[in-house]
Parts: C-alpha cells; structure tokens; sequence
C-alpha cells in the first residue's frame, strides 16, 4: 500500500473537511497515479468529494457499522479490508488518500507515501504524520520544484526502511 497526499510545511492536509490547497498540476499527478487502481479513504474524505472517484476501486474505511454507498465498498475493520485486498488487488495498486486517521490506522501496512510538499503554511486542523521525523521512512526521490500559483511545490518519495 501507498500514502498519497499533498501537504503544507508543518505536513498539515486540511481545514474543515476541505483540502488546503488545490493545484492543477498536483491534481493531475494525483489521477494520473491513482487511475484504475485501488483507492482508500475514510468517510469524511469520501464525503468531503462529493461521492467516489471515477474509473478506481473506492474503499471507504469507517466506524460507521450503518453506513451503506452505492459508489464505494464500506469496511469497517481493517482486518477484513486487508483480507479483500489481498484477494483482489490483482496487478493494481493501492493508495491510501486520507484523512488523517486514515493513514495512522493503515500506516504500518504502507511500504510507500507519495507527499506533495507545498512551501508554503497553511491555517490547518488536521495534518498528516510527518514523514521527515519518522525513522522508519527514508526519502528516496525528490522532484524538481513546481511553481504554480505563485507557490512552490515538489513530489517527495518515502519508502519504508526495511
């Protein structure tokens, strides 16, 4: 499984339910990546989109026993969700795109977290595990800088340490 994400420079994600920051560029490399794979999120995320996203498997991870999508599959035990990956993932990927608890519950699952590092800081309430201090991760690649809207930006790869 992969973490992918775009964050401030104190890994914040978002405010209120809402993303802090929307880059057509970062938005085409988030398609580009996910298309035709597998995506996992949590039902504020899933909410917060308006419904799933086209032409991907959507997984929405919840404590919500009641909640039912006609769009997305609904777990809400990361055991049974790990199961139905492994029986159905064929030669897709999966990528874990938030929220936070998201991506703390399946963190130790994920071999990969594809950041969007954005320079700039935003008023967050919500922010992302950092990646920088975590000595399980190493940063593998690094982008050159994207400028867009007057605010620069790169891709960062992290990949675990095994």
């Amino acid at each position: 499984m992969k973490i992918i994400l775009a964050v401030d420079e104190n890994f914040g994600i978002g405010k209120d339910n809402k993303l802090l920051f929307h880059f057509k560029k970062d938005l085409a490399h988030f398609k580009k990546t996910t298309l035709n794979n597998i995506v996992i999120m949590g039902r504020k995320t899933y909410q917060s989109m308006h419904g799933a996203l086209p032409k991907r498997e959507n997984i929405v991870l919840t404590r919500n026993k009641d909640l039912k999508l006609d769009d997305a599959l609904v777990f809400n035990d990361v055991d049974k969700l790990l199961k139905y990956i492994k029986e159905n993932k064929k030669d897709r990927e999966v990528f874990v795109i938030g929220g936070s608890q998201i991506v703390d519950l399946l963190l130790d699952y994920c071999d990969e977290a594809i950041i969007t590092k954005i320079y700039a800081k935003k008023d967050a309430d919500t922010y992302l595990h950092n990646f920088d201090e975590d000595k399980n991760f190493k940063l593998v690649e690094e982008s050159e800088e994207i400028i867009e809207e007057n605010t620069t930006y790169k891709y960062l790869v992290y990949r675990r340490i095994k």
